[in-house]
């Protein structure tokens, strides 16, 4: 038996569409230990958060993060830059964002662009220390990116807890109340539209997919990016710039993530709670993978994703599900489409 890889598959989509059948199979078993029938459950999922106004309102709410985490991702992947600690450079963005909205009133058409400003390059500068370390240093990156998301999200929570708490008053009493910070003023929250949607972050992460797509295939850039990623030893011997390329993968990657936690500061949580992280930085990595790390294939792949997140949410309301349950369901899509990319790349050959 060998394995074997495909020069060309003409049976992707098949493929992946044969994936996701082959999940809701395997993942019957878990709805009938319930007594539900797993068909009346399909069709919920996918009738909630597709062929309802708010699903796909909601749908798209979970897509803009995850566009975004998963689109730096990719370009810092194709780069040979393990970055896993998008999560914390998501954080350091919504908290560089947080930090000027209390100290600046500006009106929103000049607010905003200073917050997502202000967002990328906190995003960046935290995703630029392991970078420098690797580097420099030869730190692995995958360990120190890890790690820098625990240390700025204890930060987080001391600040939330103690100096950024919100003083509350009930009646004539004035008190620290709970752990969480003030609403954000309009002038820095982002206008919404179809419910919950900030647009200018989605249109943010469609145009910054696009563009990334060409940065990576169409500019000498990209090539040397790709090739770094490739062979970095090769591209060294033939003068590339490996630290250039490292480092603007992972300005990419840091920055565009720091996007995602100003999208979600501004336009959907308006403010600091302990719960405020929802997992898109990590959840980016699954997607980025699911979508072969190419930019334009991630709008599809985390719109899909973000209605199984949204379909997974509706299931626990719906049906008084655990949240262990769902999790083991979208487990289990994603272990199936996972494996049909095995298939779209390699053949097993019976010699």
């Amino acid at each position: 038996m060998r394995v074997v890889r495909r020069e060309r598959s003409r049976y992707a989509i098949a493929f992946k569409a044969a994936s996701v059948l082959l999940g809701f199979a395997a993942a019957s078993p878990l709805f009938l230990v319930y007594g539900l029938n797993p068909l009346e459950v399909y069709s919920y999922v996918i009738s909630s958060s597709l062929l309802t106004a708010v699903g796909l309102s909601e749908s798209l709410v979970r897509m803009i993060p995850l566009l975004l985490v998963s689109t730096g991702l990719a370009a810092s992947f194709k780069t040979g830059f393990w970055n896993i600690g998008a999560e914390g450079q998501l954080l350091a963005g919504a908290m560089a964002a947080f930090v000027l909205i209390r100290a600046l009133s500006l009106p929103a058409p000049l607010m905003i662009p200073i917050l997502f400003l202000a967002g990328f390059t906190a995003g960046a500068v935290w995703a630029g220390i392991p970078a420098l370390l690797k580097v420099r240093l030869e730190v692995n990156e995958v360990i120190s990116t890890l790690m820098l998301y625990y240390v700025i999200y204890w930060v987080f929570q001391h600040l939330i807890h103690g100096p950024w708490k919100a003083v509350e008053k009930v009646g004539s009493l004035t008190y620290g109340g709970f752990a969480h910070t003030e609403v954000i003023p309009e002038d820095a929250q982002l206008p919404t539209a179809f419910g919950r949607v900030h647009w200018p972050t989605l249109l943010l992460a469609l145009s910054l997919a696009f563009i990334t797509y060409f940065l990576l295939h169409k500019t000498p850039w990209g090539f040397e990016m790709r090739a770094v990623g490739s062979n970095p030893e090769a591209a060294k011997a033939s003068g590339m710039a490996y630290v250039r390329a490292i480092l603007l993968a992972v300005i990419i990657s840091g920055g565009y993530a720091g996007l995602a936690g100003v999208g979600e500061l501004c336009g959907v949580q308006k403010r600091f709670t302990p719960e405020f992280l929802s997992g898109y930085g990590f959840l980016g990595i699954i997607t980025a993978w699911l979508a072969g790390t190419n930019p334009l294939s991630l709008i599809l792949t985390n719109f899909l994703y973000g209605a199984l997140l949204v379909g997974g949410e509706g299931l626990m309301i719906e049906y008084q599900l655990p949240l262990g349950i769902v999790n083991m369901f979208n487990g289990v899509i994603l272990l199936s489409v996972l494996a049909a990319d095995f298939f779209v790349r390699y053949e097993v050959r019976l010699d």
